[in-house]
């Protein structure tokens, strides 16, 4: 299922863990929406994208929900009238990352007069110490508070981000995960905290500042959310992912694991169609001003059948699905079970692969239990 992806590159500050691309200075949002108005345009008129039938659209950064809800609209006409499937009036998904800071009354409206049915809420941790640690602006009451009034203002799909693996005890991280499976919300993401060189946390740890957190402790914080998210009926369908149900899974997100096209807009945004992924340049200014001169300020490249083979098996093994060998040779030529025998044997015996019952044919997945060094089992079966 073809999907949009656009990224606003603007925060209002700059979580000490964040490598993404974005600014903090905010002088510019009128020009950058100028000129995403006319990338928007120019992927159009490329032609590349005829025959695409795209359904669904999410706006990650950055925080989105820094822009004006006017500009947020306009964005999201320009992106319907040039790429919305003539029959559908709106997307099947439409999400909008959010901070709390940012929910209120005007916006929560203006976000649904856009086009938004789906927000995910940037959380991370209803601690304060925490918050305050990383660097968010936001208090976990005014996360409690945001979500309670997003789901009163009409948003029935709301997703929290959760960060575990922080240097919290126990009981920190247990409250912060009952109080997110508390609240009306339908899905959870949840990533491990990630040392990046080029953030302050990174210059931090490198300086012997701030301490790593053991892999013992991001075992537990990691098996509690398993086992408290099972309890409360949410679906562990992707290895950082939870929904409530089947109708809670991100459909956009779960369509860049199945190796579907998407067509990102915007700096730092990457795109992917016919095995040619691109990225948009990571800078603002030369954004600005490369597609004012009506250039798509694009860095592309070409993915060979291995390529694929050896992303579809990764992307394919950190969900509950998995991967068909089989299916894997069909599309790509090469089975890596064949290929890598010693692999295949070595996590077959020990459990590291299960079959699955979920989609005819020979499915395997890595069990939920492993699924913490599952990104190691699937490089073992990497085809070179």
């Amino acid at each position: 299922m073809p999907g949009i992806y656009v990224h606003i590159p603007f925060c209002r500050t700059a979580c000490h863990y964040c490598d993404f691309h974005f600014s903090t200075s905010l002088q510019r949002t009128g020009e950058f929406v100028n000129a995403l108005l006319k990338e928007v345009g120019l992927r159009k008129e490329s032609g590349v994208w005829d025959g695409y039938e795209f359904n669904t659209l999410y706006f990650g950064g950055g925080t989105p929900s820094v822009l004006p809800s006017k500009d947020l609209k306009r964005i999201t006409d320009a992106i319907k009238a040039e790429f919305l499937p003539e029959n559908l009036t709106s997307f099947k998904e439409a999400t909008i990352e959010v901070n709390p800071e940012d929910v209120n009354e005007s916006a929560l409206q203006g976000w649904l007069d856009a086009g938004f049915d789906r927000l995910s809420i940037g959380v991370q941790s209803f601690e304060d110490s925490q918050l305050e640690w990383m660097n968010r602006k936001h208090s976990g009451s005014e996360a409690v508070k945001a979500v309670e009034l997003a789901h009163k203002m009409g948003f029935n799909k709301i997703s929290l981000d959760l960060i575990y693996g922080l240097l919290q005890n126990d009981k920190e991280w247990r409250e912060t995960v009952d109080k997110a499976l508390n609240l009306p919300i339908n899905h959870i993401s949840c990533y491990a905290l990630t040392i990046e060189p080029k953030t302050v946390l990174g210059h931090r740890v490198s300086e012997g500042l701030e301490r790593v957190t053991p892999d013992e402790k991001i075992e537990a914080d990691y098996e509690y959310l398993c086992s408290a998210a099972k309890k409360a009926g949410f679906i562990h369908y992707e290895v950082s992912n939870w929904a409530l149900g089947e109708k809670g899974r991100a459909v956009h997100n779960s369509a860049y694991w199945s190796g579907d096209p998407y067509v990102g807009f915007g700096p730092g945004a990457h795109g992917f169609r016919d095995n040619i992924r691109y990225a948009v340049i990571s800078n603002n200014l030369k954004y600005i001003s490369e597609v004012g001169r009506g250039l798509l300020p694009d860095s592309s490249e070409k993915l060979s059948l291995l390529d694929r083979c050896n992303e579809s098996l990764m992307t394919g093994l950190r969900t509950d699905v998995g991967v068909s060998f089989v299916e894997l040779e069909r599309r790509w030529g090469v089975n890596p079970a064949v290929v890598n025998a010693e692999a295949w044997k070595k996590w077959s015996d020990s459990g590291g692969l299960i079959k699955t019952g979920c989609k005819s044919g020979e499915y395997y997945r890595i069990p939920e239990k492993m699924w913490l060094i599952g990104d190691s089992i699937s490089s073992d079966f990497f085809v070179t």
